[in-house]
């Protein structure tokens, strides 16, 4: 016959390990249902299209945030060399900015609607969409220092091992600048990103991602969205980060399998995307809420919501100095 103490151990033996799963599965709860840290780190910088500006709030020291009245509606960002650098489409010029000041340092008139912006070793190429143009900047003079005719409407330019690729847009093809190397993609090619071994254009009626091997342009494949893509962000070497201006979601993709991993939520219209200094959140712009949302990446959570001036498109993160 068994003892009632033997019975009672057995009981606590026997619920012990239910406690662990318990715990555990607490613990996890917990940990998913936490407050989010907002970040502390770097310069935030969106370009506010209809204000005509730059709003530039310094996260590490918080408060309110700063701007700087340009000539023109900016485009696109680039930041280089602890500068930051903007296309003025309808300005017809390309700024150098001190985020940190706020000041235009200098200013380069570049006639035929300059768009998009790309870091070549000390030089920076930009693409004028109404000119056919690729034009080559020396960053120490600030002064062009060639030109190429890269084809109608070349919308965005990348660069990798010394090579530019470029999308024309009116065209529907990807292009090697300099070179005759060129094939087609899907429809209105608007955004253009490097991952790895991969170009990667966004195809805008298409509502597709068009795949090519980086070194010899081979085509390999398409990715459908289910939305129109707005701006392509390479994440690492096989995944880039897509936003889709139609269905107010960014997406995840997975290069290699050719396939959308994961969807996100966000606010209407998103356009800009750009990762903070340490990689760990990820800004993305709404240019109809003219806001910006803040997620950190490794459970895509929202950690931050800032307003953004008007409508707001292109955005660049720059770390403290």
């Amino acid at each position: 016959m068994i003892s009632v103490s033997r019975l009672n151990r057995f009981a606590v033996l026997a619920i012990l390990p239910l406690m662990a799963v318990a715990i555990l599965a607490f613990s996890r709860t917990g940990n998913s249902r936490a407050k989010v840290q907002p970040p502390r780190e770097g310069v935030l910088v969106v370009a506010s299209l209809r204000g005509e500006n730059l709003v530039i709030r310094d996260l590490q020291v918080g408060g309110p945030a700063s701007m700087l009245a340009l000539s023109g509606p900016p485009h696109e960002l680039l930041a280089a060399g602890g500068r930051l650098y903007a296309t003025l489409g309808r300005g017809n010029a390309v700024l150098e900015v001190e985020p940190g000041a706020p000041a235009v340092l200098r200013s380069l008139p570049l006639d035929g609607e300059p768009h998009g912006l790309a870091l070549s070793g000390q030089d920076i190429l930009v693409t004028l969409d109404r000119a056919r143009a690729l034009v080559t900047v020396d960053r120490a003079t600030f002064a062009e220092t060639g030109r190429l005719d890269v084809g109608d409407t070349p919308h965005m330019v990348a660069v990798q091992a010394g090579q530019a690729y470029v999308v024309l847009s009116r065209e529907d093809r990807l292009a090697v600048a300099g070179s005759t190397a060129s094939v087609p993609t899907g429809s209105l090619p608007e955004s253009l990103a490097i991952a790895g071994g991969f170009v990667v254009t966004g195809d805008h009626d298409a509502r597709q991602l068009s795949l090519f091997d980086a070194a010899t342009l081979v085509p390999l494949g398409a990715v459908r969205l289910g939305g129109s893509p707005v701006r392509v962000v390479s994440v690492d070497a096989t995944h880039v980060l897509v936003s889709l201006g139609d269905t107010s979601e960014v997406v995840v993709v997975d290069l290699e399998a050719k396939e959308v991993t994961r969807r996100l939520g966000v606010k209407p219209h998103p356009d800009g995307i750009c990762f903070s200094p340490s990689g760990e959140y990820v800004a993305i712009v709404s240019n109809a809420e003219d806001a910006v949302e803040v997620f950190e990446v490794r459970y895509w959570r929202l950690a931050l919501t800032l307003q953004a001036g008007a409508g707001p498109g292109a955005c660049a993160w720059l770390p403290n100095h």
